[in-house]
């Protein structure tokens, strides 16, 4: 893979939300920040920006508000250079193919004026100070600017107005550049519009011996009364050589954007909804930051909404609440193309969400970082997940991507709370009708639960080994199955075109194997329980071929024993007020001894056929 500009690594401090206690970020080519309202996602969002655009500060956006010296707002940027847009040697530490690691701080002593930046110099081992020759890598801002991956910004609540005005502009921008480069035969030296430049440069150097005959007769009206008011005095009106570009607006303001099914009646952008709005800018940006061009903060009268970006192409998305006003269908596909865009490799995806359909478990150089407030009300990140310290095999990648594709919602594990991974829709329907009960009751313990259904045994692991990443306590409910099966195989030789032969035999059953599978992801971090044999036979005492969810709500909607049994699984699992786990379910950590369990609660069990 070719090495290309990023940003590695983003240190925020007495920034907005964010107070004295630093916050630091690891950045991936996608990274997807998760976390309550209000816990500082769109403010880690805004600091990137702030530090490539140099943005002044407002007093709100010191940290309480507060404008002074042991207050001041601090962000740190380190990127990755290459050769080509690489500062001095005295910024860059090599990191290895071919690759330079440059460190950048900001810092805000007033609002409302541009912050002061420095480098780190790896020669003197410390940050850049007054009078050192010089003070930061790339030299002044715009150069720096240009050199580093650039920002592009999609607010939740933008104007929509100055949202389809940054699409226009930069759409224009665009085609404008096309139409510049037309011309008349392919070998020509200029293109259409050059000539039309040079002529009308022609035409303003012509028009100078007009334009002094003018002149002269008006310093001569005007001097007829000035003389009369301020004698011995003249007045000279000179007209300078203009050398300013000469540009002519091809397209005009009539050019505008609407959207709308095909075949159908379209609207202008602005009218549209603002899932559709939002999602078409931050499509059409992409678009067009990589043919050189990016949207840029202006008024609304301004005449130009974007600007170039500079010999650097690389980018940065920055994308707050992707998923409002999105249909559930279209957020799932959002996500999709989002993820794809830094298989350019100049892309690299930051995002704040709080839907678990924008995360993809299975997705190489995905950072998931929960942001959250702790009691003392200050700002802490964690780093929730990241595929190669996980360490997830193609085969744990593959079952994730199926259970992802069956409930999207296994990603709510990252969202906070307890989590239970269950095994199958029984459970799942059980512990959530056990939940809402108790909520209509005014028992409030099961508020932060959520149960992820995992849809099978192997998945089970699959979901334990990521959880263990979170480095959190986790609860996870599994069935036993037994050791073996009765199974049965064609007899090629007694079979016949009229008649099939089959030859019973015993075979070790495959979800038996997955305990081990489960008991290689245990840690102290997990509290593991497993329902002998499964759920059904273990706590209702009877096999369920089809229809085990609505069975086993009917029972425990029905017989207040088994509501309570089943409530007393789930205290126990989760250990609620020393809760024991009822028969039927056990803790375990060793394969003999869960043979064991299993062996004698099969040969406990006498069918009665006379029924």
């Amino acid at each position: 893979m070719a090495q290309v500009p990023s940003i590695k690594t983003l240190i925020i401090k007495n920034f907005g939300c964010i107070g004295s206690d630093a916050v630091e970020l690891d950045i991936d080519n996608i990274v997807v920040l998760v976390g309550p309202n209000n816990a500082g996602k769109s403010t880690i969002l805004k600091a990137y920006e702030a530090v490539t655009d140099c943005l002044k500060l407002e007093q709100d956006d010191f940290h309480n508000k507060q404008v002074s010296v042991d207050n001041y707002p601090v962000i740190e940027v380190h990127s990755v250079a290459v050769e080509e847009n690489k500062p001095g040697d005295e910024w860059c530490l090599a990191i290895g193919d071919g690759t330079f690691l440059i460190k950048e701080r900001w810092t805000w002593k007033a609002t409302n004026k541009e912050p002061e930046r420095v480098g780190f110099n790896v020669r003197l081992d410390r940050w850049a100070e007054a009078g050192d020759r010089e003070k930061m890598p790339w030299g002044v801002n715009n150069v720096a600017k240009a050199r580093r991956p650039k920002p592009h910004r999609v607010n939740t609540f933008d104007d929509p107005e100055v949202q389809s005005k940054a699409i226009t502009s930069l759409l224009k921008s665009l085609l404008e550049e096309s139409i510049q480069s037309i011309k008349e035969n392919d070998d020509d030296e200029k293109t259409k519009y050059e000539v039309i430049v040079d002529n009308l440069k022609s035409l303003r150097d012509l028009s100078k011996v007009t334009q002094q005959e003018s002149i002269q007769g008006l310093e001569g009206s005007a001097n007829e009364i000035i003389s009369q008011i301020f004698p011995s005095h003249e007045l000279k009106i000179t007209a300078p050589e203009s050398s300013a570009p000469i540009k002519i607006d091809l397209l005009g303001n009539e050019f505008t954007i609407e959207m709308g099914a095909i075949g159908g009646l379209t609207f202008p952008l602005e009218k549209q909804g603002s899932g559709s709005r939002r999602t078409a800018l931050w499509t059409i940006l992409k678009l067009l930051a990589d043919k050189g061009v990016r949207a840029k903060n202006a008024g609304k009268t301004a005449k130009a909404h974007h600007e170039p970006v500079g010999p650097n192409t690389s980018h940065v998305l920055l994308l707050d609440e992707p998923e409002v006003s999105l249909h559930p269908s279209a957020t799932e596909i959002a996500r999709d193309v989002l993820y794809s865009l830094p298989d350019n490799e100049n892309w690299q995806i930051m995002v704040a969400t709080h839907s678990p359909s924008f995360i993809d478990l299975t997705k190489d150089h995905t950072t998931i970082i929960r942001v959250d407030k702790n009691l003392d009300d200050r700002i802490e990140t964690t780093t929730l997940f990241r595929p190669e310290s996980t360490q997830l095999d193609n085969d744990d990648k593959e079952n994730l991507k199926l259970i992802n594709l069956f409930d999207s919602h296994i990603s709510e594990a990252f969202f906070g709370g307890k989590v239970l991974v269950v095994e199958g829709d029984t459970e799942y329907s059980a512990f959530n009708y056990i939940k809402s009960k108790e909520l209509e009751d005014g028992n409030n313990a099961y508020h932060d639960l959520n149960i992820i259904r995992a849809r099978g045994k192997v998945t089970v692991a699959s979901m334990m080994k990521v959880l263990n990443h979170f480095g959190k306590k986790y609860y996870a409910l599994h069935d036993t199955d037994i050791p073996t099966v009765e199974s049965k195989r064609r007899n090629k030789e007694l079979s016949t075109a009229d008649a099939i032969v089959y030859d019973k035999f015993t075979m070790v059953n495959p979800a038996w194997s997955n305990n081990e599978k489960i008991l290689a992801q245990m840690t102290d971090s997990s509290r593991v329980v497993a329902s002998v044999i499964n759920f059904e036979d273990a706590y209702f005492d009877e096999t369920v071929g089809s229809d085990k969810p609505e069975n086993c709500i009917n029972h425990i909607k029905s017989e207040p024993e088994m509501y309570s049994r089943i409530k007393s699984l789930l205290d126990g699992i989760l250990e609620y007020n020393e809760a024991t786990l009822p028969q039927g379910a056990l803790t375990w950590s060793d394969m003999t001894e869960l043979n064991e369990i299993v062996q004698a609660r099969i040969n406990s069990v006498t069918i009665n056929s006379e029924v």
